[in-house]
């Protein structure tokens, strides 16, 4: 029985996390590369059909939420295999919140625009005594 590397640099897991759960695995300028890159292969949205694009989607925190997980998820499909499972379990349920009207981008149109009736859910903390 061999002893294990314990000189070994920890392995990256594909969720951008090392095993100690700390240090991304993918900096942020990566991140814009590979969202520049999927939407240069991707169709035009199509407005007429309710669909909207963002060309500032890193100014979306949604957006920057949603494809952040999606290139997390690629990455591990990219390792694994599975691309297909990636855009029909990963893609498609994105984009169908990413680029409808009342998704981050559905104030925007050639230009980027804030949202102008953003709703906040509001939360109230449970009482001490509270378990599930």
């Amino acid at each position: 029985m061999t002893e294990p590397d314990t000189d070994a640099t920890p392995a990256l897991e594909p969720n951008g996390y090392d095993d100690r759960g700390e240090d991304f695995a993918f900096t942020p300028e990566e991140l814009v590369d590979w969202v520049e890159g999927l939407v240069a292969m991707l169709e035009s949205v199509d407005r007429s059909q309710n669909q909207y694009w963002c060309s500032q989607w890193w100014n979306h925190p949604e957006a920057v939420d949603r494809f952040r997980g999606l290139y997390e998820q690629w990455l591990e499909a990219q390792a694994n295999g599975g691309m297909s499972s990636w855009w029909i379990d990963h893609y498609d349920r994105h984009a169908t919140v990413l680029f409808a009207k009342r998704g981050p981008f559905g104030e925007c149109g050639t230009t980027h625009a804030d949202k102008t009736a953003r709703r906040i859910l509001s939360t109230e903390h449970p009482p001490l005594d509270w378990a599930w």
